[in-house]
């Protein structure tokens, strides 16, 4: 949460609105968010048809895409520092790493929990286009047994 919000937070998050810290607020909103969509398409809460869904699909597909080049472009962040082989070096190195590698909030991770929410999402919208072909073809055999 912002200081605006009452949650708190730094200065540094109003300013800077891709800090770690409102970063992993946003992914874990849309987290949740994904979460709910995915419930709903598994409950039948929502249908869309194959063609609404391409540009959507597309659109994860180039997102999941991206993260994948972004995950191998950062993979010296993953690598602790080299900072003299004493152990004020060491500590730091291992500082530095976790926070840059391993720590909630960072590149690694945030790119990590991107890519399972653009799954998620994937997956919900997969789910929904089922609902939907299942829906379509009760329709068409209730009106075929009709006549």
């Amino acid at each position: 949460m912002l200081i605006a919000d009452g949650g708190g937070g730094s200065m540094s998050d109003i300013v800077n609105p891709f800090s770690s810290g409102s970063m992993d607020t946003a992914v874990k909103a849309a987290t949740a968010e994904t979460q709910k969509l995915l419930a709903a398409a598994n409950g039948g809460g929502f249908r869309v048809s194959p063609e609404g869904v391409a540009p959507i699909k597309k659109a994860l597909t180039d997102l999941i895409n991206d993260l994948n080049g972004k995950s191998e472009s950062i993979y010296l962040l993953n690598q602790s520092p080299q900072l003299g082989n004493h152990p004020y070096g060491h500590t730091v190195a291992a500082h530095d790493h976790k926070g840059a590698a391993e720590a909630e909030g960072s590149a690694s991770t945030a790119i990590e929990e991107l890519k399972k929410l653009a799954e998620q999402a994937g997956q919900a919208l997969d789910i929904a286009v089922a609902k939907y072909n299942e829906s379509d073809s009760a329709a068409f055999d209730a009106l075929k047994y009709k006549r």
